[in-house]
C-alpha cells in the first residue's frame, strides 16, 4: 500500500477493525492530551515517539482505561469502548519493568492473568503452555523471578498478557531494560506474535533506530498532539518540520531560497549551488528550508561530475558500518555519512561533496 493510498484508508476505511482513536482528550488540570487521532489495523505495529512529556504513555494509559478521557472516542473492532472499565476493554499492556509476583513461578505467574472464575483447570494449563511456548520460556516454568535475567522477564510479561488474547497491546518501551543482545529477539516474537494473533499494537520507544525497525508505521508525537504519522521511511525522507527531522535523525537542514517549481521538484538556491529536489506541495518561491539525510551526501577526492560543492571535513568519527564526518561549507556545516571502505578522511582535508537528495517545506513560523 502507497503512502496516499494509506492515508485514503487511514480517513475513510473500515472502522469495525482494529484500534480507532477519535479526537481523543485528556486533561490534568490542563490539557495533557489534545485532540489524537489515529488507527492501528489488526496485525499492525504502530511505533509511537516522541520527547519525554509529549504524551506517549499518557495515551496508552487512556486507551486502556487507566486514565480517563474528557472527550473523543476509542473503538476497538468498532465498538465504542470509551467509558468501559480497564478489565473489559481487551486491551493487554506491558511496560518497561516486568511486573511479576516475586513467589510465584513462571508458570504461576502466567496464570494469574487467566483469572476467569469459568475456566476449567486444564484449559488454564493449555493456555499457559501455549503462552510459554510462543514465547519461548517454556524451560523457565518452575523459576521464580529472582533468578531471572530482565529479557527473561520481560518475555514473562509478553506470555502473561498474550494469554488472555487482547485484541490491542500496548507496549511502553518494553526492552529498554532489557541486554542489548536479547532485544532484537524479543522484537521478532514480538512481532509474531502480533501477526499471528491479529492484535493491533501500539509500541511506545525513545529509540527512533528500534521505531523505524519495529514499526509497520511510525507516529510523532508533541504537546499531546500526533505531529506526523507515516510508514518509517517515508516519514525519515518527508519531514513536516525541523522537529520531525531532527528526532528521526535528519541532521542536516538549511535556510534556502525556492527559485522555480517544476512539478513535485523545488529548484533551490543553497550557498552558491542549485538544487532540484522534491519539495512538499505547499511550497513557492521564497525562502524554504531544505533537509538533507547525512547518507544522501556523495564524497569525492576531486569533482567528478556536475553538481559537486568544494567544503572541508572539521570533525570525524567512527560510527561501525561509516564514518561520519562534519563539512564546512559556504551555506553551513554539512553532517555526511560514508560508508565506503577507503581510509578515514582526515580534519582539515578538503573534500568535493554533493547533495544527491533532500526534502524541501516552507519555512516554519
Amino acid at each position: 500500500m502507497t503512502e496516499l493510498e494509506w492515508q485514503n484508508h487511514r480517513e475513510h476505511g473500515n472502522t469495525e477493525t482494529g484500534l480507532v482513536v477519535q479526537n481523543l482528550r485528556v486533561s490534568f488540570d490542563k490539557p495533557v492530551i489534545r485532540g489524537v487521532n489515529l488507527r492501528v489495523d489488526e496485525g499492525e505495529i504502530l511505533s509511537l515517539v516522541g520527547p519525554s512529556g509529549s504524551g506517549k504513555t499518557t495515551l496508552l494509559r487512556t486507551i486502556a482505561g487507566l486514565h480517563a478521557h474528557a472527550g473523543g472516542r476509542i473503538l476497538i473492532n468498532g465498538r465504542d469502548i470509551s467509558d468501559e472499565q480497564p478489565q473489559h476493554r481487551k486491551t493487554g499492556s506491558v511496560f518497561q519493568t516486568p511486573a511479576l509476583f516475586p513467589d510465584l513461578t513462571v508458570r504461576e505467574n502466567i496464570a494469574f492473568g487467566l483469572d476467569d472464575a469459568m475456566m476449567s483447570d486444564s484449559r488454564r494449563d493449555d493456555l499457559v503452555e501455549i503462552g510459554m511456548t510462543m514465547m519461548n520460556i517454556a524451560q523457565l516454568a518452575d523459576l521464580r523471578p529472582d533468578v531471572l535475567s530482565g529479557g527473561q522477564g520481560q518475555r514473562v510479561s509478553f506470555a502473561r498478557t498474550i494469554v488472555r488474547r487482547p485484541r490491542v497491546l500496548l507496549l511502553d518501551e518494553p526492552v529498554a531494560h532489557v541486554e542489548v543482545a536479547l532485544k532484537h529477539a524479543i522484537h521478532k516474537d514480538i512481532t509474531t506474535q502480533v501477526r499471528r494473533m491479529g492484535m493491533s499494537a501500539i509500541y511506545v520507544t525513545h529509540d527512533i533506530s528500534e521505531a523505524c525497525a519495529l514499526g509497520d508505521r511510525i507516529a510523532i508525537m508533541n504537546n499531546g498532539q500526533i505531529v506526523q504519522e507515516g510508514t518509517p521511511r517515508w516519514v525519515y525522507q518527508h519531514p513536516n518540520s525541523a522537529f520531525v527531522a531532527e528526532l528521526m535523525g535528519v541532521v542536516n537542514g538549511f535556510a534556502a531560497r525556492a527559485i522555480n517549481r517544476t512539478g513535485d521538484l523545488a529548484h533551490v538556491r543553497l550557498g552558491k549551488a542549485t538544487l532540484s529536489l522534491p519539495c512538499q506541495d505547499s511550497v513557492v518561491n521564497g525562502p524554504v528550508t531544505v533537509f538533507v539525510p547525512p547518507e544522501s551526501v556523495d564524497l569525492s577526492d576531486a569533482p567528478q561530475r556536475e553538481g559537486f560543492m568544494l567544503g572541508q571535513v572539521i570533525e570525524a568519527g567512527f560510527a561501525r558500518t561509516h564514518m561520519v564526518y562534519d563539512i564546512e561549507t559556504d551555506f553551513g556545516t554539512l553532517v555526511a555519512h560514508d560508508s565506503t571502505q577507503k581510509a578515514p578522511r582526515q580534519i582539515g582535508e578538503r573534500v568535493w561533496f554533493r547533495v544527491r537528495d533532500g526534502w524541501v517545506i516552507p519555512p516554519e513560523d
